[in-house]
């Protein structure tokens, strides 16, 4: 498969899995809590530091190796979850770390999609496709589908186990 085309696909199901593991983290916080606080909380430790983070992440992508800026988040953040779900297994997952881990998943979705946009078009042979290929990095299929399917699982399985899907499409 073509180089832009495997990373697209890479991209698309690393974005899809952390989508799905945030959304499972809100539906389990609703469902433990019942508190729209706690929700609001959530909300905010999943946005905030993604926002600020951001603003910083073009100018790193410029300054600094891209590959990295795209890989070494996935791998932070992968190992921060391996970390919650491991301590949720063994019940000592409160409300607390899981928003610490929140903002620290968020601040790594900062800095991966302004590398991912200037790294595209690099490895794209012809220039009319980067657009088609940024929309489908940024793929909002994947935002409508998420909730839905992190919901799905929260009522089939432990937070714990569905935050190894995380995981899973870090490592691909």
């Amino acid at each position: 498969m073509h180089c832009i085309g495997r990373q697209t696909i890479e991209q698309t199901l690393s974005l899809f899995g952390s989508s799905v593991v945030q959304y499972a983290i809100f539906w389990y916080l609703v469902l433990r809590s019942n508190s729209g606080m706690v929700m609001t909380g959530a909300m905010v430790a999943a946005a905030l530091p993604q926002a600020i983070v951001s603003v910083f992440g073009g100018v790193w992508a410029d300054r600094w190796n891209r590959k990295l800026l795209v890989m070494l988040p996935d791998a932070v953040i992968a190992a921060v979850t391996i970390c919650l779900s491991a301590s949720m297994a063994v019940g000592w997952g409160d409300t607390g770390l899981i928003l610490v881990v929140l903002v620290i998943r968020s601040a790594g979705g900062g800095i991966q999609p302004p590398a991912v946009q200037s790294f595209i078009p690099q490895i794209a042979r012809r220039r009319g496709c980067c657009a088609s290929t940024r929309l489908t990095v940024r793929c909002r299929r994947v935002s409508i589908a998420s909730p839905a399917i992190a919901a799905a699982l929260v009522n089939l399985m432990p937070l714990w186990m569905i935050m190894l899907v995380d995981v899973s499409t870090a490592i691909v």
